[in-house]
């Protein structure tokens, strides 16, 4: 069943914070994660995000789990490609012009935790907040409603069209379509007739939402809103307590901790 938002809906403490809190704090693990190279602490900090998610937030993991699955090829990828482009140091596997070194593979699980925390710190967001407050959080940041509009339309629609590739391919698959057999430029050309149905009903689908969205005034007139969010005290606390931590962690790294030592 594909969902068409990440929202889980929880009585949670971090459920309740305002949508700029969330971005803020969201803002600071991007930094803490872009600041350190090594592993050690770059795996502190997804350790904390998951903790976040797991006490703060009370989602499960295995609920995160979920979400994390399709992009996990990604992660893999990024832990076994990055040894090789870090030669120095104690070599520990040599194949012709391949080296694997101790180096290249603290730079490999440094990178893979660097792209876990900035994947969850994502989801982190993604699922405490509904998308109708995340635009108006971002709105309230002055960002221009049009790109606020652009980011509500692709978290809704993204899922949609996932949903309709779905219903395709299981509609072709019941008229005998074998996706998954024959050589590899007979299984691409198979998803011909997935592609071409999915082609005109994103199409069919743009058109309608145009047409909704001109109905609705879009563009016309100073915009109004159904909803007002307002800062509270522990808006304002967790906000200059992400905003030390994150402070706090460039004094760190100044200090010359948290940088990659090779030998």
């Amino acid at each position: 069943m594909i969902k068409y938002s990440m929202y889980v809906k929880e009585s949670s403490f971090f459920h309740s914070l305002d949508p700029r809190t969330k971005i803020v704090i969201l803002f600071s693990i991007f930094g803490l994660a872009l600041l350190y190279k090594d592993p050690l602490y770059l795996g502190i900090l997804a350790f904390l995000v998951l903790f976040i998610i797991r006490f703060l937030c009370k989602i499960k993991i295995r609920k995160l789990a979920m979400y994390i699955k399709p992009i996990l090829p990604l992660i893999i990828m990024s832990l076994l490609l990055w040894p090789f482009f870090q030669p120095t140091g104690k070599i520990l596997l040599e194949f012709w012009q391949i080296k694997v070194s101790e180096d290249g593979i603290k730079m490999g699980l440094a990178m893979t935790f660097r792209i876990f925390t900035i994947i969850i710190a994502t989801f982190l967001l993604l699922m405490t907040t509904l998308q109708r407050d995340l635009v108006l959080g971002l709105m309230k940041f002055k960002v221009p409603y049009e790109y606020c509009l652009t980011l509500a339309i692709s978290l809704r629609y993204v899922p949609t069209l996932a949903g309709i590739t779905y219903t395709i391919m299981d509609a072709q698959r019941s008229r005998g379509l074998e996706l998954d057999k024959g050589p590899i430029l007979k299984r691409i050309k198979n998803y011909v007739p997935i592609i071409t149905p999915l082609i005109i009903g994103s199409i069919r689908m743009a058109e309608e939402l145009a047409i909704a969205i001109e109905s609705r005034g879009f563009g016309y007139g100073e915009r109004t809103f159904l909803k007002e969010i307002s800062f509270r005290k522990i808006d304002y606390f967790v906000i200059i307590v992400s905003i030390i931590i994150l402070m706090l962690g460039i004094y760190i790294r100044i200090l010359g901790y948290g940088e990659m030592v090779f030998n």
